[in-house]
């Protein structure tokens, strides 16, 4: 059986441009599935996202996560 990877993450953007500023919270959870690939879900609280270029602010929700390593 696989294991389980718990995320947490904290996030804050300032945007000083603006004089915009947001914060909160990403939860997660990563069911690893072989020695390569894992696979998680998780819930943006936030209404940002990383891609700090895109700010309409609309980006709270599930999420899904897709990740392989060598």
């Amino acid at each position: 059986m696989g294991a389980l990877d718990l995320l947490g993450e904290y996030r804050r953007l300032e945007v000083e441009e603006i004089g915009d500023e947001k914060s909160g919270a990403l939860l997660g959870i990563d069911f690893q599935l072989g020695d390569h690939v894992s696979l998680g879900l998780g819930y943006n609280f936030t209404d940002f996202n990383d891609r700090l270029t895109n700010l309409d602010y609309d980006s709270k929700g599930w999420f899904l996560n897709l990740t392989g390593r060598l």
